[in-house]
């Protein structure tokens, strides 16, 4: 017989240890709690009293038929729900449900000598690794590694490229561009000029005038003058 796994109690278990812990201490309970898990202090041939198939602890059925399995409603809700998760486990175990076919399936690959049983999946699988060429490309392919390798490698073109609009005769060539504007912008804006009369004024007016003694102390620090 396996150990028995306690969990937290429930209910009608804690109902149960009550009436032999009631009115003492913890250090005073602790003995009488180890007895009653072992089962030593209820009469052992009461049926009623018996292990909670959740929590493993002892409790008292007091219903009319004495059928419960369980101290309490939430013992027997978690006790459902771990049943229900074993019978998933077991389902998926047992009888899992079945894979979808792949092209792939078509494919006996563990034999010596591999081939297709089917030549729709060998067309639509086989081209992305298989890819049908002319006999005499791969000898071209390798001629042109061979004289890349011996130019010193693919050296991309030098490109200028006339920013004035002139090409390699010189012609200037015109470019056209389209620019579609929204009907709101077909009349120009108001162009506004802004002078600076007094630049100190506006300085004192924006920074302050202990922000430019500051300021200035700093530029002449900056300067070289270390007389500031």
């Amino acid at each position: 017989m396996g150990r028995l796994k306690y969990k937290e109690p429930g209910t009608g278990a804690i109902e149960y240890a009550k009436q032999f812990t009631e009115g003492l201490t913890l250090e005073q309970s602790a003995p009488i709690i180890a007895q009653l898990l072992r089962g030593e202090l209820h009469d052992a041939t009461d049926r009623r009293i018996k292990r909670c198939d959740y929590c493993g602890y002892y409790w008292r059925d007091d219903s009319l038929r004495n059928t419960k399995r369980t101290c309490c409603e939430d013992c027997k809700r978690s006790l459902k729900t771990m049943q229900r998760r074993q019978q998933r486990a077991d389902k998926e175990l047992l009888n899992p449900k079945p894979r979808k076919r792949t092209l792939m399936d078509d494919y006996i690959w563990w034999l010596e000598y591999p081939f297709w049983i089917n030549e729709y999946s060998m067309i639509k699988i086989g081209w992305k690794y298989e890819v049908p060429c002319a006999p005499n490309k791969l000898s071209r392919i390798e001629g042109a590694k061979e004289r890349s390798y011996k130019m010193g490698g693919r050296v991309k073109p030098k490109i200028q490229i006339p920013y004035s609009g002139e090409n390699e005769e010189g012609v200037i060539k015109s470019h056209v561009i389209n620019v579609k504007l929204p009907i709101t912008d077909t009349k120009p804006g108001k162009v506004s000029h802004f002078v600076m009369s007094d630049p100190r004024k506006y300085l004192l007016e924006k920074y302050g005038e202990e922000k430019l003694a500051l300021e200035a102390k700093r530029a002449k620090y900056l300067s070289g003058d270390k007389k500031v």
